[in-house]
């Protein structure tokens, strides 16, 4: 069982299963009476939600890549305060849909703000807080997309960036999660979404060494 507050971040480019995989692991965790919240970035809070439409809504070229980041970075501090570092200090696990890390490889590695930047701008305004674990659903671009239909996703921005871009991001989840192999697991993502599952619940219990 958990005894204290565990961050856990999901990452992957478009299509990975995110959602899918939070929603069933939320699912036994509640069935397991573990304590726990599930989040999503940008979002969490209502003005998080706001800036959530003005990043996933509209023409890609609505924005550069320092806009958006700022934009993240708005919108993670308020989440930060108002969601996630409570409910760490309540001891619960928080399972967040994209944290730092996306901002670090979609703005940064693939959009071309510094890293040096990003992180200072964390460290500054966003409580310097990182996951504890970091799973990233690592995905064939080709198939991801290929799981969403993108006419009629109202999200769908960055699914309309062509295939050059999500080839890109995939490499650099890739590069990033090497960088930082303390924290990150890779699960491949091309698989069925069970499998994937019953992989992410085994990475877990490895990682925190506790029974679920």
């Amino acid at each position: 069982m958990v005894e204290k507050g565990l961050f856990i971040t999901f990452e992957g480019g478009e299509g990975s299963g995110k959602s899918t995989q939070i929603s069933i692991l939320s699912k036994l965790l509640t069935e397991q009476n573990v304590r726990h919240i599930i989040t999503r970035e940008p979002g969490g809070t209502e003005t998080g939600e706001q800036i959530r439409k003005i990043l996933l809504q509209g023409n890609i070229d609505k924005l550069d890549s320092y806009s958006e980041f700022l934009c993240f970075a708005a919108s993670r501090r308020e989440h930060l305060k108002k969601i996630i570092l409570p409910a760490l200090s309540d001891n619960k696990i928080v399972i967040c849909d994209r944290f730092l890390d996306s901002s670090i490889v979609y703005q940064g590695m693939v959009g071309g703000v510094d890293e040096d930047i990003i992180l200072k701008v964390h460290d500054e305004f966003c409580y310097k807080k990182y996951p504890d674990l970091t799973l990233l659903l690592n995905v064939n671009p080709k198939i991801g997309l290929g799981r969403k239909n993108k006419t009629t996703l109202d999200e769908n921005r960055f699914e309309n960036f062509k295939e050059e871009f999500h080839e890109l991001v995939q490499k650099k989840f890739l590069e990033l999660a090497h960088k930082h192999i303390d924290r990150y697991r890779v699960i491949n993502a091309d698989n069925d979404k069970d499998f994937i599952f019953n992989e992410i619940i085994d990475q877990i219990k490895h990682f925190f060494s506790i029974t679920l």
